[in-house]
């Protein structure tokens, strides 16, 4: 496994990468001007792989737009063909899996079921369209604003995925998973972990730490009692989680998501590098 974290692509963040305890990045979206078969999009894509070597650094993902579960059947062939260029992307890069925050648009007019029900008919066409250009598509579990809200995102219980990936099964759809969504709903990362290895493309490498004093007084449903953090400054125990997924197999990469408020602002690559030098003391291998 390699050790990266999520950013925009530049040549300074490549530098700073390479100069620090990292081998990958996962891209915050796709440069425009890489897309596309045009001389120049080719021209652009041979810089940036030029300034990704010269670092050694290699692009381990690409955060990209998911449809959502209710496009309409006469849109989604435009999302699809710009899926596929990102897609292109990820091949041209050395196999990069194609990532997102999604799918959303979850109705809570429909159960559970019938929200899959409705993945389905959307991600059939994209499982196939993955399988067609030989690219690993893998859903983060974040709830993406209140869990299982109107709008909200679909993939962020171990229920939902049983859910998904049963009746949607594909060697191209897995999650990327991120183990601090669920600590603050109080489910079980580890076990998730165990229970959903084969479908784990990627790994968001993302804290939570937990205010008891402010839980105890507003409850679950009130806000304030946590706030995401990177990796030793909150609840998880990393390397509890690292020997899961070891031993079930996970061979894949690992990004940090730095959404630290401690080390926001001036201080975001000092948070970078402070959970990098961590995570590498943590890592078993």
């Amino acid at each position: 496994m390699k050790l990266g974290f999520l950013t925009p692509f530049s040549k300074e963040i490549v530098e700073f990468a390479g100069s620090g305890p990292f081998d990958c990045l996962e891209l915050g979206g796709t440069p425009r001007e890489w897309l596309g078969n045009t001389d120049e999009a080719i021209k652009a894509r041979e810089s940036a792989k030029k300034i990704l070597k010269d670092n050694n650094i290699f692009v381990a993902s690409i955060l990209s737009a998911m449809p959502s579960i209710r496009t309409p059947k006469e849109e989604l062939k435009g999302r699809l063909e710009t899926m596929g260029l990102v897609m292109d992307v990820c091949k041209d890069l050395g196999g990069a899996v194609y990532t997102g925050a999604g799918p959303n648009g979850y109705s809570t007019a429909k159960s559970l079921q019938d929200n899959v029900a409705a993945y389905k008919e959307v991600y059939s066409a994209v499982s196939d369209l993955a399988a067609e250009k030989g690219i690993k598509v893998a859903f983060e579990n974040w709830p993406g604003g209140r869990p299982f809200g109107e709008g909200a995102n679909l993939p962020i219980t171990p229920q939902a995925w049983e859910l998904m990936f049963t009746t949607l099964p594909s060697d191209h759809i897995g999650l990327e998973f991120d183990p601090s969504h669920l600590m603050w709903q109080w489910i079980d990362p580890y076990k998730a972990a165990v229970d959903f290895a084969k479908h784990i493309f990627m790994v968001h490498l993302k804290d939570t730490q937990i205010f008891y004093d402010r839980l105890a007084k507003v409850g679950n449903h009130g806000n304030g009692w946590w706030t995401y953090r990177l990796p030793g400054f909150g609840e998880l125990n990393w390397h509890k989680f690292f020997t899961v997924l070891y031993e079930f197999g996970y061979n894949g990469n690992m990004v940090i998501e730095h959404e630290d408020p401690i080390f926001s602002g001036d201080r975001r690559n000092e948070g970078f590098t402070i959970g990098g030098n961590f995570l590498r003391k943590v890592l078993l291998a």
